[in-house]
């Protein structure tokens, strides 16, 4: 009778430090994690706005080798969803809802299993002297007595979150340095003489996430409009006209160098641009990081004192329709500077 006095003051002393607990612990979580990193926020922007690369270096990923994840939506777009369903680490996704291109990324993040829960989740970017300053913060509501819990687990989140930041300076660092290093690209400006050339061409304004399909619908078009009228079309290039990172949108053309003097019917215009000097970028990798070509150019006309004339070029020599390894996907990016 007396041991179960004792166990039952025992059990009683544990529900009351329990229950103090549960009071005591915040019903609000905040974390945040600092990295400083050697690379333009366009470099870094791209391994944070696309699930591809975050999975890469978010240190999730590593805990539970039976995840399944999955992507939906375009990839690195408001809207696309990043959800993953393990043994260890449950169910649930990171949802992207708004952008301010190279400055701020605000997410939703929801468990469903083994509870559910929501978080509000932010990449805060700042850029000074070519490096960028990245900030990611969670902030999260917990009723009690699941804040208690939450509590206890501050501590295991502010170190993944500190460690996959470390993982992705490693990463963007390693974008920027270039060939040899893992996940480099050529970043190696080079000098040449464009050539006078004709282009068979659909021009028009649209959002950027919609790029692919256009380039995937016209230059068919522009393709098959040439080859009826006899003509050799060359490589398929992009010519870009503007590119508005507030409405999200590019004025661009999708378009084949065809002979001088062509001419074609169904909406598909003419385009020459005249000889002149220009620089390039040789860029060999699939499509998410060519963004670093655009980078290096840039660098290099303000380096130089130099003003970029539109339109700028991406030529595809080598892609996925005649080359399989993305690896080996060439795209000549060239810029005409003055």
């Amino acid at each position: 009778m007396k041991a179960l006095k004792v166990l039952a003051w025992i059990i009683g002393i544990l529900l009351f430090l329990f229950l103090v607990l549960v009071f005591i612990a915040p019903t609000r979580m905040h974390v945040e994690a600092t990295v400083e990193i050697n690379a333009p926020a366009s470099i870094v922007w791209n391994d944070i706005v696309k699930f591809e690369r975050f999975s890469q270096w978010n240190t999730w990923k590593q805990m539970d080798s039976t995840t399944t994840y999955t992507i939906t939506g375009e990839d690195g777009t408001v809207g696309a969803v990043y959800s993953w369903k393990g043994k260890k680490i449950g169910e649930g996704q990171l949802q992207h809802l708004s952008f301010e291109p190279y400055k701020l990324i605000q997410q939703k993040l929801t468990f469903t299993k083994p509870f559910h829960s929501e978080a509000d989740v932010y990449f805060n970017l700042t850029e000074a002297a070519e490096k960028t300053k990245v900030v990611w913060g969670f902030d999260a509501h917990y009723n009690r007595p699941q804040n208690l819990m939450s509590w206890l687990m501050k501590g295991a989140i502010e170190d993944d979150y500190q460690k996959g930041l470390l993982n992705l300076k490693s990463m963007a660092e390693a974008d920027k340095k270039g060939p040899g290093a893992p996940n480099g690209v050529n970043e190696t400006v080079k000098e040449m003489n464009y050539p006078a050339t004709t282009f068979a061409a659909i021009r028009k304004t649209i959002p950027q996430k919609s790029i692919m399909s256009f380039y995937q619908t016209n230059l068919q078009q522009i393709y098959a409009a040439a080859q009826a009228a006899k003509l050799q079309p060359g490589v398929p290039c992009g010519l870009f006209y503007s590119w508005d990172t507030t409405k999200h949108q590019t004025d661009m053309a999708a378009a084949v160098p065809v002979p001088e003097g062509s001419t074609l019917k169904n909406g598909i215009e003419i385009i020459k641009l005249p000889a002149a000097k220009a620089f390039y970028v040789d860029y060999y990798g699939p499509y998410n990081k060519i963004a670093n070509a655009h980078v290096a150019l840039h660098e290099f006309a303000a380096v130089k004192g130099k003003k970029i004339l539109l339109p700028t070029i991406e030529m595809y020599v080598a892609f996925q329709g005649n080359e399989k390894d993305s690896s080996k996907w060439l795209t000549k990016v060239i810029y005409f500077m003055q």
